[in-house]
């Protein structure tokens, strides 16, 4: 039976962080924060320091005690990483107030040149990207195209564009050495630019990235501005989870909290594609750095040497693919991880001779411990019930647990709701983890034992999928797992099991229940859905003019739109009041408008069946074989053919473009003005997302 003094230190915990919540505990830097992040350090080290002492099992064989203490390590050292996100965590900083104030600064007109580093991207993303660079808001931009794939058709898009190209005949040091040969020729090419904006392939730029970004350089010790990396599709985990309604994507943690964090502290660092650097920066440190495979991070370390730092702008001023497979979802982490661990074995390492701050130090060795120890121990997590009911190993004393490790749980779970907006949720957050933990770990040995010699991976984007797709080398494991710990406990169900009754059968049996829960998720993960869709809709909600074929016009709301079709909504007039203020009056001459002028071939598919509302025939939807769809005020004629209805007054149609309309298309939705992005995550709506996949 539990009593209250071993409930006590739980309860004041709960008791504590409810109390700071009440006071207007959030995002900002303050006392608040300071006390949740000092409270979750030390509970943590209050539960290690119980751990290590009364609360380890004791009288068991050697085998068995040295699986208990292999638990711990690798437990203490996960706690401790933890520990170092808290205290970063106990400050956070937003620059855009900051970006406002500069907006008059003289150095929003000084040169820029954008770079897009590009290897083996498809036209239709590189073409997305050099479509946005070309339409930035500056007054004096040029936009490189640099290829390390030698594909002359990458050449002739590049010329089509607008855009300059820039191509290498040796592919050393990868993307870093792609950008340090792009910056030669730039600097040897015309006038001098003052700033570089960098760009994968994948990212496309909003119009204002530049105003935002570069009156922050206003102070000369700032050598890179990094910007937040956001995505229009879900990752593997959002969509095979069915869940990109209400659960963001993996890196919004790290993006939207955490980076804010570490620049209140000023050892933000650069992420690669959307950040600004300073010229005189980049040819200070001889350009990227080329000594590990994150080149964007390390040369946030080598520019410190120098006398410059990397600032955040926590601002939405690009938006890219995330990877949409699980394959390049796993590998780009490993890669991450690959990165953490080469830097231990360079000067800028935690203990290295370069001239770093404490706190750069210590930022390096919150990212070695990361990588290190977080993942290892999940897999370690997921075994220790099974080992448990297959052999009686325990790993802890599970009296007094609730005591010591309840309120360590209870405050990581408030802080990280409270401080990150539900960003970071149990199982969920579980899931994203593990899903590469056994990847991660074997890289971080591989990485340990051999630093370099390890072939660079592109992360593959724009991928899709006519078929369902089993990842039996990701999945095998865990399913495993699930087995080995649902017949444990099965087998030691009877009284007559020898540990059935015995001191840790109730903790490990939720312990147990826990992990088939989660791993039964990570499974789902690892069956990878159909991706038919090739371009990603977004939600619009504007009023549009459809003309159809046989010359009559009606409007439509447009609910969501891509590049390849979009979903309207008749507009009856019950409902015109309410979008008046939308309206603009449409002015396009007959000859534009000509239906006659579309491809026969967009005229044909599936005919919309007849829809009647109380405006009768001239606004309702007739049988009819296609049209036009008039946006921004007729700006925008997209040729279209309707497929299916979708509700009574609703339908989804296929755009016919041009490859100039399509490009039109390009920059509208694509400018920054729309975003794919979850701004409140509810805990609700999350539950019931993971019970229906659960169930299904």
């Amino acid at each position: 039976m539990l009593d209250l003094d071993s409930l006590a230190p739980l309860l004041v915990t709960i008791g504590l962080f409810l109390l700071l919540a009440a006071l207007g505990g959030g995002a900002q830097s303050g006392p608040g924060r300071v006390v949740a992040a000092a409270l979750c350090i030390v509970l943590a080290f209050r539960y290690v320091w119980w751990h290590a002492t009364d609360g380890m099992p004791k009288g068991q064989g050697v085998a068995e005690q040295a699986w208990a203490w292999t638990f711990f390590f690798f437990e203490a050292m996960a706690i401790l990483s933890a520990s170092t996100v808290y205290v970063f965590m106990a400050r956070t900083k937003d620059r855009s107030a900051e970006a406002d104030r500069h907006m008059a600064s003289p150095l929003r007109a000084a040169p820029v040149d954008v770079f897009i580093a590009t290897y083996n991207e498809s036209a239709d993303i590189l073409e997305r990207t050099i479509i946005g660079a070309m339409g930035i808001d500056h007054p004096d931009l040029r936009v490189f195209v640099l290829d390390d794939g030698a594909r002359p058709w990458v050449r002739d898009l590049a010329s089509e564009l607008g855009a300059h190209h820039v191509q290498r005949a040796e592919r050393l040091h990868a993307k870093a050495g792609n950008v340090n040969n792009g910056l030669r020729h730039a600097l040897a090419t015309g006038r001098r630019p003052e700033f570089i904006l960098l760009l994968d392939a994948d990212f496309i730029p909003s119009r204002q990235i530049l105003r935002r970004t570069l009156g922050l350089f206003d102070d000369t010790e700032v050598g890179i501005v990094q910007t937040p990396q956001h995505f229009f599709n879900p990752d593997p985990v959002q969509s095979n989870l069915l869940c990109t309604k209400v659960w963001p994507d993996e890196q919004r943690f790290f993006f939207d909290v955490l980076m804010p964090c570490k620049d209140a502290w000023g050892v933000a660092f650069c992420c690669g594609t959307s950040a600004v650097f300073r010229v005189a920066a980049l040819e200070a440190t001889g350009g990227l750095a080329t000594e590990t495979v994150t080149e964007d991070m390390l040369t946030s370390f080598k520019m410190e040497e120098y006398g410059y730092r990397t600032i955040y702008l926590n601002e939405p001023l690009s938006i890219g693919l995330a990877p949409e497979g699980l394959g390049e979802y796993i590998s780009q982490r490993c890669r991450w991880a690959l990165g953490a661990i080469q830097q231990i074995y360079t000067r800028w390492s935690v203990l290295g001779p370069a001239r770093l701050r404490s706190i750069s130090r210590f930022s390096s060795l919150d990212g070695t411990l990361y990588w290190l120890f977080s993942f290892p121990f999940k897999l370690i997590m997921i075994t220790a019930p099974m080992i448990y009911w297959w052999t009686g190993a325990a790993v802890v004393v599970t009296e007094d647990l609730l005591t010591w490790l309840g309120p360590y749980a209870a405050a990581t779970v408030m802080f990280m709701g409270l401080y990150t907006r539900n960003r970071v949720l149990p199982i969920m957050t579980d899931v994203t983890q593990l899903l590469s933990a056994m990847a991660i770990t074997q890289t971080t040995i591989t990485g340990l034992v051999k630093p370099w010699g390890h072939p660079f991976k592109v992360t593959a984007k724009g991928t899709s999928s006519e078929s369902i797709t089993i990842h039996w080398g990701y999945l095998l494991p865990f399913a495993v797992v699930i087995l080995g710990t649902l017949t444990g406990i099965l087998v030691n169900l009877s009284s007559y099991a020898d540990i059935n009754g015995a001191n840790g059968y109730v903790v490990n049996l939720f312990w147990s229940i826990y992990n088939i829960v989660f791993l039964t998720l990570v499974v789902a993960v690892c069956v990878e859905l159909p991706r038919r869709r090739r371009d990603e809709r977004f939600e619009l909600d504007e009023v549009a003019v459809i003309r159809w074929s046989n010359g009559q016009e009606s409007r439509c709301i447009v609910r969501d739109i891509s590049l390849g079709g979009a979903w309207l909504e008749a507009l009856a007039p019950d409902r015109r009041e309410r979008y008046a203020a939308t309206r603009k009056p449409v002015r396009i001459s007959p000859t534009t408008l000509r239906y006659s002028d579309i491809d026969a071939k967009s005229r044909q598919g599936q005919k919309v069946e007849p829809v009647s509302d109380s405006a009768g025939s001239e606004t309702g939807l007739a049988r009819r074989e296609g049209g036009l769809l008039l946006l921004d005020a007729g700006a925008i004629v997209v040729p279209f053919e309707p497929l299916r209805h979708i509700g009574p007054a609703e339908f989804a149609v296929r755009f016919e473009p041009t490859t100039e309309v399509r490009r039109a298309l390009i920059r509208k939705l694509f400018s920054g003005a729309h975003r794919n992005k979850i701004e409140e995550v509810s805990v609700p709506r999350v539950i019931l997302a993971m019970g229906r996949k659960l169930l299904t």
